[in-house]
């Protein structure tokens, strides 16, 4: 009897073995991208069912157990290329034992993204050779080779990560790159980089009258701000005129809009100078020219500053300042200036200092000279 039973066990484990053993997915491991590769599952399935599934691929066509895929070059997480086959094993009494799977881990030969460096600004008078390099993404899928291409039509491939552009012209859009394993046909993702060129505004900044500005690479260009103040006349061969209306005074913009990307100039027309005095510390105004320097403390008894302004500024304003005459001996007199700041001061009373300053803003020039008195009355002209 336990002879019998003894029997009994081992033909049903010589049956289930050869039900499960060589139970595997058959074919390429380590394929490369976008190619077609056929697979197939050597076990057998209860009613001859199986359901092929795959992750990061495509079924092209199946039949039972065989399967045709084409494997993504694209790279989720570290790579999660996958190949299933669900079928169903034998139970007893001839009925299904249930549904189980068998699955292939794929490493496909693919080549990382790279993400491309260098520069994206170009000036738009630049001539020369610019260098853009392809950093790698994903370091376990390393490319063997690079595919470098332009949208004005250059193609080349390199081993190493980088490119030496040759730039003659403005018509560079983008740089692409992808990289492919050493022995597969396909190239891997394709990444890009857009460079544009910048507009250069070549003129004076302030104009008088009129004044002709070129505009290397330029775009959609307008006068800014310039309702009542200038006029703008496109001349050809990348030149514009920028022409004062009347006496206007005023700052515009010569602006030059390419690709969406905005260049400006800044131009002062005319210029206007109505000039004033603020923050007056220890000193007394006679009129717009003269002062009395007030008596203060310490070693240096009359100490007095003051601001210029220039109440109607059409744009930046500079003031310029020189020694015209003082009074010689004793009590010394002295003075600084920096821009629109004066201080003057003297030890003692009853000396005086004449300084002249030239104001210029834009094409209006005025010169004043202040008088400064020191604890004493001026002498009013």
């Amino acid at each position: 009897m336990k002879t019998k039973i003894n029997l009994i066990i081992l033909f049903l484990f010589v049956l289930c073995s050869n039900k499960l053993i060589g139970q595997i997915i058959s074919g390429e491991a380590n394929p490369c991208p976008e190619v077609n590769y056929q697979y197939s599952f050597s076990g057998a399935s209860f009613n001859n069912y199986f359901l092929w599934s795959v992750v990061d691929g495509t079924i092209v066509s199946q039949n039972t157990n065989t399967v045709v895929v084409r494997w993504n070059r694209n790279i989720t997480d570290e790579g999660k290329w996958r190949l299933r086959v669900q079928y169903e094993t034998f139970g007893t009494g001839g009925t299904s034992g249930g549904s189980t799977y068998k699955d292939l881990d794929v490493k496909v030969k693919t080549a990382s993204r790279y993400n491309i460096s260098g520069d994206k600004e170009i000036p738009g008078n630049f001539t020369g050779t610019k260098t853009y390099t392809a950093n790698i993404v994903n370091p376990n899928f390393p490319a063997a080779s690079f595919l470098w291409t332009t949208n004005t039509g250059i193609q080349t491939i390199t081993t190493a990560p980088t490119i030496n552009l040759n730039i003659n012209d403005t018509q560079l859009r983008s740089i692409m790159v992808a990289g492919k394993a050493s022995n597969c046909s396909e190239w891997g993702e394709m990444s890009k980089i857009d460079v544009y060129f910048t507009s250069i505004i070549t003129g004076p900044a302030q104009t008088c009258a009129e004044d002709i500005y070129t505009i290397v690479n330029p775009g959609i260009v307008t006068l800014e701000n310039a309702t009542n103040v200038a006029t703008l006349t496109a001349l050809g061969n990348n030149q514009w005129k920028v022409t004062r209306i009347g006496t206007a005074n005023g700052t515009v913009k010569l602006r030059s809009a390419v690709n969406g990307r905005i260049y400006d100039k800044n131009i002062m027309v005319g210029g206007s100078t109505v000039i004033g005095f603020e923050n007056l510390d220890h000193l007394e105004a006679y009129d717009y020219e003269t002062f009395k320097v007030l008596q203060g403390t310490g070693n240096v008894k009359y100490e007095g500053s003051m601001n210029l302004n220039n109440y109607e500024s059409a744009g930046q304003t500079s003031y310029s300042w020189s020694l015209v005459s003082k009074s010689a001996g004793s009590p010394i007199v002295s003075w600084t200036a920096s821009g629109n700041y004066v201080q003057v001061s003297s030890r003692g009373a009853g000396g005086w200092l004449v300084l002249q300053c030239v104001i210029t803003n834009g094409c209006s020039i005025e010169t004043r000279n202040y008088r400064f008195y020191f604890g004493i009355e001026p002498l009013m002209p």
